[in-house]
C-alpha cells in the first residue's frame, strides 16, 4: 500500500511538521480537552486532526510511511495554487523523495480552465514527473486535446465519482427506521440490506467503466464510508485510494463562507472579488439530521469518516493508496 498526504495549498504544506506531530490527549489541559472536544462543529476539525493522528500511527507502525504528495485545490477555483506554489510544492515533494501530485478542481468555469492550463504547462516547463487527479470534464477535456501525455497518468477524482457519502442507517440496539408490523424479516438482514443498497458506484456500470479506461484513467480516489463499495476481484483494473478522514458531501460555486463579508449581496458571494473569507472564519451549525457531524467551510459540505474507519484499517476493505488529510482540504 502506498501512503499520500494531502495539502490544499502551500500555507498548509509549510506546516507540515505541526500537522503530524502527534499529541496525546492525556498531556492536554482539562480546560483545552473540553473547548477541543465539545461539540462545536467549529471545533470539530481540531479534535478530529488530532484522533486521527492515532489511526495514522497505526499504519506507520505496520511498515508504511509517506511516499507521495498530494497537493491542489478540488473545491474552490479561488483557491487554485499559483504555477509558482505548484512548482515550490513539486521540489518540496522532491526533497522529500516522494512522487507528487497535481490535484485539480471540479466545478470549474473558464478562468479555472486557464488556471489549472498554466499550472500544467508549469509541470511541463520544468519537466516534472507528473500524476494528475481530474475533478471535471472540462480539464480531462483539455489534457486530452492539449496534454495527451498525462493520459495514463490520471486519476479518476472524488468530485466526479458518483459515491453515496451520506446515509442514515440504523444500528443495533435502535428503532428501524421503518414500520416493521408485518414484516418478517430479521433485523440483521435489514440492516445488511440497507448497506447493500448503497455499496454500487459509478464505476459498478461496465459501460461507464470501460470508458474511464478510455479516457487514459489509470487510478480511481474515493471517500470512506460505512457501506464500502463493492469492488469486483479484478479491481475494475484501476489502482484505488480513500481520502482520509475528511469525507466531501457536497460542493458548489456559491459560497455561504465568502458571502458573510458581503451583506449588500444578501450574503450571496458569486463573483470577484473574493475575500477568502473560509481560510479565516469557520461557519458550521448543527445539522441533527445527519448521524455524523456536518461541516461548512467555504463552498463546500464535509464529514469525518473516523466513526466508520475500522474496516479499512483492519484489512478487511483492499486498497492501494491511502491519501491522508491533516487538514479540511480547503
Amino acid at each position: 500500500m502506498e501512503l499520500a498526504i494531502y495539502f490544499s495549498n502551500l500555507k498548509r504544506l509549510e506546516q507540515m511538521d505541526d500537522a503530524l506531530r502527534y499529541i496525546d490527549t492525556k498531556n492536554i489541559s482539562t480546560y483545552l480537552f473540553g473547548t477541543i472536544f465539545s461539540m462545536n462543529p467549529n471545533l470539530y476539525d481540531y479534535s478530529i486532526n488530532l484522533s486521527s493522528l492515532t489511526w495514522l500511527r497505526s499504519v506507520q507502525d505496520a511498515g508504511y510511511d509517506f511516499s507521495r504528495l498530494y497537493f491542489g485545490q478540488e473545491f474552490c477555483q479561488n483557491l487554485i495554487p499559483s504555477p509558482d506554489e505548484l512548482e515550490q510544492a513539486y521540489y518540496i515533494s522532491m526533497q522529500l523523495g516522494w512522487n507528487f501530485t497535481y490535484v485539480t478542481n471540479g466545478y470549474l468555469t473558464e478562468e479555472g480552465h486557464d488556471k489549472i492550463r498554466a499550472n500544467i504547462e508549469k509541470m511541463k516547463e520544468i519537466r516534472a514527473n507528473l500524476e494528475i487527479v481530474v475533478n471535471d470534464w472540462g480539464t480531462l477535456n483539455i489534457i486530452h486535446n492539449e496534454y495527451p501525455q498525462l493520459m495514463g497518468h490520471m486519476v479518476l477524482g472524488r468530485v466526479l465519482n458518483k459515491q453515496t457519502r451520506l446515509n442514515l442507517f440504523s444500528h443495533a440496539g435502535q428503532m428501524p427506521p421503518v414500520h416493521m408490523a408485518s414484516i418478517d424479516t430479521p433485523e440483521k438482514d435489514i440492516r445488511f440490506a440497507q448497506l447493500n443498497a448503497f455499496r454500487d458506484i459509478s464505476l459498478s456500470n461496465p459501460d461507464y467503466l470501460r470508458e474511464v479506461k478510455n479516457w487514459g484513467f489509470t487510478s480511481v480516489d474515493l471517500d470512506m464510508t460505512p457501506q464500502a463499495v463493492s469492488r469486483p476481484d479484478d479491481g475494475w483494473g484501476l489502482f484505488l485510494g480513500y481520502y482520509f478522514p475528511w469525507n466531501f458531501i457536497a460542493a458548489a460555486r456559491n459560497c455561504p463562507t465568502a458571502g458573510v463579508l458581503e451583506p449588500q449581496r444578501t450574503f450571496i458571494m458569486t463573483d470577484k472579488p473574493c475575500g477568502r473569507a473560509c481560510q479565516q472564519y469557520n461557519c458550521s451549525k448543527h445539522m441533527l439530521q445527519f448521524e455524523q457531524a456536518v461541516l461548512q467551510r467555504g463552498t463546500t459540505l464535509f464529514c469525518c469518516s473516523e466513526d466508520f474507519i475500522d474496516q479499512y484499517f483492519s484489512g478487511k476493505i483492499p486498497y492501494e493508496r491511502l491519501i491522508y488529510e491533516p487538514y479540511i482540504p480547503l
